[in-house]
């Protein structure tokens, strides 16, 4: 007997619907993983929180933070969430170059929080867009340094230029800095700016609705409105955001280890996993409330030894005394006492 034809009783219409179907439901389980396999390299936009006053440890960060971001396939955009008065030159200058390449791969949006001046505007230039709120402070376009002092001459230098420079050359330092502040501010914004070169390079601050009449900011808005905008330049239908932090986080915790005491921050990577001792009463001292303090006179207080007339003389009571008095006037001490 042959083998019966499953589709036999099927006329030929149905057969080509149960085909479609078919394709149909290949399709609808297919296509998410070929769509995530296309989409997922730009999905991601990445807010950097740079905050506190510009210097070394931060332009660390901001640089290793952007360097990852650029080398992240997943990342399809940056939102900078600047909160900073600005700060060191040198430092100012890495954070700006590291947001420059960023800027060449990919959209970058700044978006200032309360302030974003001098140093932390210089930073920020290279973004597509500046987004502002109305009381966000920025702006400061100049330097600010010690006036150069003369310095007393160097006794047998081993160099012509081994004694430093002078007050002339260090002005000429300090000029140029400020120079390469104003001329990058009106090469990267001078198609926005409505001011003119020497009014730019009074050190104005302006507020942000001010900011954004003038060209020194694009949009008023938050950082949710800078998310947006830079999902949108980077062509992201749907994406998530990911958070990173920068600088040094607030009080740290001082930690006592075999290689002596050790900071940790709120945004170390290990500060959840820090713990009081499991097997260790603490107890903290207080300060004695400010009325129950007796205060002294010199002549009041007896000098230990002796007199102060004589240098001689026995006053081993007056000194117990007096050593019981000052004990009195002694917050308690830390006590650690194991369980």
């Amino acid at each position: 007997m042959g083998m019966r034809d499953p589709s036999g009783g099927l006329t030929g219409a149905q057969k080509v619907a149960a085909v479609a179907l078919a394709g149909a439901l290949i399709g609808g389980v297919l296509s998410p993983v070929a769509f995530g396999a296309v989409s997922e390299p730009t999905s991601t936009v990445v807010v950097l929180e740079v905050e506190g006053p510009i210097e070394s440890t931060l332009a660390d960060d901001v640089e290793t933070e952007l360097r990852d971001i650029r080398q992240n396939d997943s990342v399809g955009a940056v939102v900078l969430k600047m909160d900073t008065p600005g700060g060191a030159a040198p430092a100012s200058e890495r954070m700006y170059t590291a947001v420059q390449r960023t800027a060449e791969e990919m959209p970058v949006i700044a978006s200032v929080q309360g302030a974003s001046a001098s140093g932390g505007y210089y930073t920020m230039l290279p973004a597509d867009q500046i987004y502002v709120l109305p009381t966000s402070i920025t702006g400061s376009v100049g330097l600010a340094a010690s006036a150069p002092q003369e310095t007393a001459p160097v006794r047998g230098p081993s160099g012509p230029n081994k004694r430093g420079e002078n007050t002339i050359q260090q002005w000429a330092t300090q000029q140029t800095l400020a120079d390469t502040f104003i001329n990058t501010v009106m090469q990267q914004r001078g198609d926005e700016i409505e001011l003119d070169r020497e009014q730019v390079a009074t050190a104005a601050v302006f507020l942000g609705v001010e900011a954004v009449q003038n060209g020194f900011a694009d949009e008023i808005g938050s950082t949710d409105d800078a998310v947006r905008a830079a999902a949108q330049q980077a062509g992201l239908d749907e994406y998530r955001t990911e958070t990173r932090e920068t600088g040094l986080d607030g009080f740290p915790i001082l930690i006592q280890t075999n290689e002596g005491i050790v900071a940790v921050y709120a945004n170390d990577p290990g500060y959840g996993q820090v713990e009081p001792l499991g097997n260790a009463f603490v107890h903290q001292g207080s300060v004695p409330h400010v009325d129950t303090v007796e205060r002294f006179t010199t002549t009041e207080v007896a000098p230990v030894g002796g007199s102060v007339a004589d240098g001689s003389g026995d006053n081993s009571a007056d000194d117990d005394e007096a050593d019981d008095e000052q004990s009195a006037l002694r917050p308690p001490t830390v006590e650690v006492m194991s369980r």
